[in-house]
């Protein structure tokens, strides 16, 4: 399976992303890669609780894939890699986050027994709601707004990693970070060639990297679906296309509408002025009685 100079396969698409560090045998480039996340040194990961391996749906559309993973006894850990903005994140990753923590939960188990539950997202677009913010990586957890420091829900812990912040403000992302997400992003550039000499971790991803790519399987199945990705973006944008221009022509319609009940309104006016019969101004303009009536008690 040599790369027999085609390049290197893209690892934020998902179904490579689940290649490199989905499958057994990837625990320690997977540990590389959260313990720059979550900022923490792993020792103890399982791949076992990951099922959604490379999985197909009709006309070789691919489903969306998560990663999950387990940090020995301490944590459950779903890793989601999005690709295309549909303005949902939030309320997106919040369900996520939910299902899988609810998911530890047996029947006659303690809520005490519950691990902390890690969501990470990391995002081919920037979300709205952290515009302010020009750093690539943030933290969310649920704090007292009284004192930051009080936190009573520990078991909650969501990252989110903007990929775009990443090459627009690479001096607001962390180093060791920055070299990862980087892989992700251009596994051939400088940046990741470099940390690849400093992180054992990232060394070994890209080595691995290199040998899937030679895997045809793998890049018709990548290939597929970066043409599945590319094909929906088009088909909302020219959805939204067509939903200004009908927004447009639904304006001008009202406009003219209006436009010509002004007009109406205005005669009506000039009739009033001159005493004309208002049976006679309905027929004219076709204004209702109602509306004349009105009309004259405003004029």
């Amino acid at each position: 399976m040599k790369n027999e100079k085609k390049g290197l396969l893209i690892p934020k698409t998902d179904v490579v992303f689940q290649a490199l560090f989905g499958v057994q045998g990837s625990e320690r480039i997977l540990g590389g890669l959260l313990s720059k996340i979550i900022d923490e040194d792993i020792e103890n990961i399982s791949l076992e609780a990951n099922q959604n391996l490379i999985r197909r749906i009709p006309e070789e559309k691919l489903g969306v894939l998560d990663l999950r993973a387990k940090i020995g006894d301490v944590a459950d850990v779903d890793i989601e890699v999005q690709l295309q903005n549909k303005h949902n994140i939030p309320e997106r990753g919040l369900n996520y986050w939910a299902k899988m923590h609810a998911m530890q939960l047996k029947s006659g188990d303690k809520y005490q027994n519950l691990k902390k539950t890690i969501l990470i997202l990391i995002l081919d677009f920037e979300i709205k709601e952290l515009n302010k913010f020009l750093d690539a990586h943030s933290k969310h957890k649920i704090l007292d707004i009284r004192d930051p420091k009080v936190i009573v829900f520990k078991n909650l812990e969501i990252h989110i990693i903007e990929l775009p912040k990443i090459t627009k403000y690479p001096e607001k992302t962390e180093e060791g970070l920055k070299a990862w997400m980087k892989f992700l992003m251009e596994p051939e550039s400088e940046v990741v060639k470099m940390g690849a000499k400093e992180d054992k971790e990232l060394g070994e991803a890209v080595e691995k990297l290199e040998y899937i790519s030679g895997d045809d399987e793998l890049r018709r199945i990548a290939e597929l679906r970066e043409k599945y990705i590319l094909d929906e973006a088009s088909e909302r944008e020219a959805e939204k296309q067509e939903g200004i221009k009908q927004g447009i022509k639904e304006g001008k319609r009202e406009g003219k509408k209006e436009g010509k009940k002004e007009e109406k309104i205005n005669t009506a006016k000039r009739l009033l002025k001159i005493k004309m019969p208002i049976n006679q101004i309905i027929e004219i303009t076709e204004l209702s009685e109602e509306e004349i009536q009105t009309l004259n008690r405003n004029s």
